[in-house]
């Protein structure tokens, strides 16, 4: 049986080797054509193409750094550093012990001069191989976390919240993050990041006998924030057809796939639900303060606990919707429910509501109160503050390729 070809992406500007790419490629066995390639020079690339290489996930980026060597070897660290699990083939002029030392740290492990011919790319092609697609690395890697988002009463906010969460997340970390829709009856984080899902939950439960990390990529919506969606069904009737056990063995599968899984359940205790908090490392119980809301939490924070089997310092209570003059200050609440309010988000009810009807991530509209909110959630979580956003960083980057080109042209 031949073995899955590996996703590939080529960055350069020289019309001669990416034939030559494109050749070695179609003529050796296990390997397809690179799903994308980027002509641009590295002074020139933008938001456009950082996004199609993260939509793309590529397990091999070939780099050619003729051009601009240094410019070249700061765009692969930068990667490197912002969507981990990449490996790189780069080509390029001979360069000095002190550069190529630079551009292995960067994560380049073959560097082939230029021209490069066929058989030295084919023999860089075998030693990927040996490293990627085996399934060795997955065994290997740590598992990712899970996050799992519940309330007790319906219109808290939960879905809102753990979608901006999981960008939030995202950005600030630079690691894969997946948002799971386990409110399998009437989900709706496709809603509100703009997406219309060809498969969903169900249909991966449907076919997890035959499940790898190639199929799962087909399952998986890529959102523009770099966040992926696993969606509910649209139908509701289709939730009927999951089991607890099998919601278990999804969500273990997808943790070994994923930095963090971030999990959205029902407002229920239904199996779909105690099967998230029973798998979550952190539980985030989403509550507004009103009387009927904190009843709620009261009488199933004990199930909640038992079901994360540890004590309630892994469930992180979010007040959502908090004003300084509720009628119902956050002492009452800690004192009524008996666990710390871990953080609030204000009532930014105009903004939110426009941000779901645009079916955009209010994150990604820039300071509302509530974005800076929850930026200061994931701060909580990462231990992050002030830094992370990539997209800030990439545009750093940008600009200092800009320069950098035009101070070699001097």
């Amino acid at each position: 049986m031949s073995e899955r070809s590996i996703r590939t992406a080529l960055i350069s500007t020289d019309r001669g080797f990416r034939e030559v790419v494109r050749d070695v490629f179609l003529s050796h066995e296990g390997w397809a054509a690179p799903a994308l390639e980027i002509t641009a020079p590295f002074e020139s690339l933008g938001e456009e193409q950082i996004r199609a290489l993260r939509q793309l996930l590529p397990e091999l980026l070939i780099i050619d750094i003729d051009d601009s060597p240094e410019l070249g070897i700061r765009f692969a660290q930068f990667l490197s550093e912002t969507t981990p699990g990449i490996r790189y083939i780069a080509a390029g002029p001979l360069l000095q012990p002190e550069l190529l030392l630079t551009a292995m740290r960067a994560g380049v492990s073959d560097y082939l001069p230029k021209p490069v011919t066929a058989e030295a790319l084919r023999g860089a092609l075998d030693r990927i191989r040996a490293g990627v697609g085996t399934g060795k690395k997955d065994d290997a890697r740590r598992v990712g976390q899970i996050y799992s988002f519940y309330s007790p009463k319906g219109g808290a906010g939960t879905t809102t919240t753990a979608t901006n969460f999981a960008v939030v997340l995202h950005r600030l970390t630079g690691k894969k993050t997946l948002l799971v829709d386990l409110d399998l009856e009437l989900g709706e984080i496709a809603l509100l990041l703009g997406v219309q899902p060809r498969f969903n939950f169900v249909d991966m439960v449907q076919n997890f006998h035959r499940m790898d990390a190639e199929l799962l990529a087909s399952y998986i919506e890529r959102h523009e924030s770099g966040v992926h969606l696993l969606s509910a069904p649209y139908q509701p009737e289709k939730a009927e057809v999951v089991s607890a056990e099998e919601i278990r063995r999804i969500l273990q599968f997808l943790r070994k796939h994923y930095d963090y899984l971030v999990v959205d359940t029902s407002k229920s205790f239904s199996p779909a639900t105690l099967a998230s908090l029973e798998q979550a490392d952190l539980a985030f119980v989403v509550t507004n303060v009103d009387l009927a809301s904190l009843r709620n939490l009261q009488r199933g924070l004990p199930l909640l606990k038992r079901m994360l089997g540890r004590d309630e310092k892994h469930i992180r209570l979010v007040v959502n919707r908090y004003h300084p003059d509720n009628e119902i200050s956050l002492e009452d609440v800690q004192r009524t429910i008996g666990i710390p309010v871990y953080h609030t988000l204000c009532n930014d009810y105009d903004e939110v509501s426009r941000s779901i009807s645009s079916g955009k991530p209010i994150v990604l509209n820039g300071n509302s109160k509530f974005s800076r909110d929850m930026k200061g959630l994931g701060a909580l979580v990462t231990g992050i503050r002030g830094k992370g956003d990539h997209g800030g960083r990439f545009r750093a980057l940008s600009s200092l390729l800009r320069r950098g080109s035009k101070g070699s042209k001097e």
